[in-house]
């Protein structure tokens, strides 16, 4: 907009701004679950039909994407034994892993419907293989209903408040809600690992066809500000996390070290010496497991440490994360050269001189899964090989986090203030 047009139509361009902020807002407190578009590989899950299989049931449907659509098309018919209507459904499991929705208020779906009789009254949405809350063997999870709106595409929200894990696994129906007792409500540690998410057509008789743009998370406290933390030391419980020392236990090795804590920072110390029986240098780290932010939106940025060193000669400095490891110990012990030790990315950094914190960054795409357990040195780099780079998938599911002095002998004391992903235009989330 000219500046002129600014000046003459003031109050429109304000007006204007204030529904560009608005709809920031409304953004910025949403996480995506599932896409069907390909364009997001930590959104695009593998989705499976099912039929109601009870006692001969009768409803049929499919599933197919079209166009970044998603649809359920089929019919939901009478159970003939029984006389009451069954089911279709669609689920995904979390192999690539879901989001940490904890923060968030509820469930929100960009769907329309196509329905006969109209308007379908029994589409539902549930996610978690909790077993039931009311002794009911088939009915796992938390489910809730929700109305979608016919012809046009919109979103329909569901509070995690609507949702229960207390209902009837012939129809469906909620019979304890979680107003009525608290303890059928998700909890907070089913909403940071969802395991599933399923839509249903259920308990009404109806030819259906649901078409889905987007199923993701409204209302989500920890996407309000960019510098939200990944890991601290400061006590802040969602980014606070237990970190252990580990000296080379390879062949005799005798380096040792030791972590502590400082005001509001980690502090890695210790000396790095060559193993005895191999004339090459050991390492000691510090390494912390648990459920790390999801960072996938950061993956076009860098790593970001926060540190300062008394010893800025040292040149063995280096940090990992792991994600998609079966074991996370394992993986930082085998660095991709052993079977099944895929996941612990690394790579090297240097801390300049000084007394005060600085930040060093550290691109994504200069990390790999693939270096030698004995310097630590990349074997293959993300530059080479792409299939050894972190992925917005796997920076969604931290597992570990770990410090290390390695591959190069030494006096080394690192103090650790924070760790944080920033995006390529300068937006901020703290890990640690």
């Amino acid at each position: 907009m000219a500046l002129p047009r600014i000046a003459l139509h003031w109050f429109h361009f304000t007006m204007q701004v204030a529904a560009l902020l608005s709809s920031v807002v409304a953004a910025s407190d949403t996480i995506t679950l599932a896409t069907f578009d390909g364009l997001d590989d930590a959104s695009t899950h593998s989705w499976r039909q099912q039929n109601d299989p009870v006692m001969g049931g009768a409803s049929s449907g499919t599933f197919s994407v079209a166009d970044g659509v998603g649809i359920m098309n089929g019919t939901v018919a009478n159970i003939p034994r029984l006389g009451v209507p069954g089911f279709i459904k669609v689920s995904t499991s979390d192999s690539k892993g879901f989001p940490d929705v904890s923060s968030c208020q509820g469930l929100v779906l960009n769907v329309k419907s196509t329905s006969t009789p109209a308007q379908y009254q029994g589409y539902r949405v549930d996610f978690g293989n909790d077993a039931s809350g009311c002794g009911k063997f088939f009915a796992r999870g938390f489910k809730a209903d929700f109305t979608a709106p016919e012809g046009e595409f919109g979103e329909v929200q569901v509070p995690f408040n609507q949702f229960t894990k207390c209902w009837d696994d012939g129809s469906g129906d909620a019979i304890q809600t979680c107003a009525d007792k608290p303890e059928f409500c998700p909890t907070t540690e089913r909403l940071q690992s969802l395991q599933t998410v399923s839509v249903w057509a259920e308990g009404k008789a109806a030819d259906v066809r649901l078409e889905m743009k987007s199923i993701g998370a409204f209302g989500c406290s920890t996407l309000q500000s960019s510098s939200s933390s990944l890991v601290t030391f400061d006590g802040a419980e969602q980014t606070t996390f237990t970190f252990k020392e580990l000296n080379d236990p390879v062949m005799g090795g005798k380096s040792s070290g030791s972590w502590a804590l400082g005001a509001n920072f980690g502090i890695l110390d210790g000396e790095v010496v060559d193993v005895p029986s191999l004339s090459a240098p050991g390492f000691i780290k510090a390494a912390a497991d648990g459920k790390f932010p999801d960072i996938s939106a950061f993956i076009d940025g860098s790593l970001v440490l926060s540190v300062r060193t008394s010893t800025p000669e040292y040149a063995g400095y280096r940090v990992t994360f792991v994600s998609g490891a079966l074991s996370a110990e394992f993986a930082c012990a085998g660095g991709g050269s052993l079977p099944l030790s895929r996941g612990c990315f690394k790579n090297k950094f240097s801390v300049p001189a000084g007394d005060e914190f600085v930040e060093v960054k550290i691109p994504f795409n200069t990390f790999s899964d693939k270096w030698s357990s004995a310097t630590g040195e990349q074997t293959t780099t993300c530059a080479d090989d792409s299939s050894v780079c972190p992925t917005a998938s796997k920076l969604s599911k931290i597992q570990r986090v770990e410090f290390w002095g390695e591959g190069a002998s030494g006096k080394l004391h690192l103090e650790v203030q924070s760790v944080s992903a920033e995006s390529g235009s300068g937006e901020r989330m703290v890990l640690v």
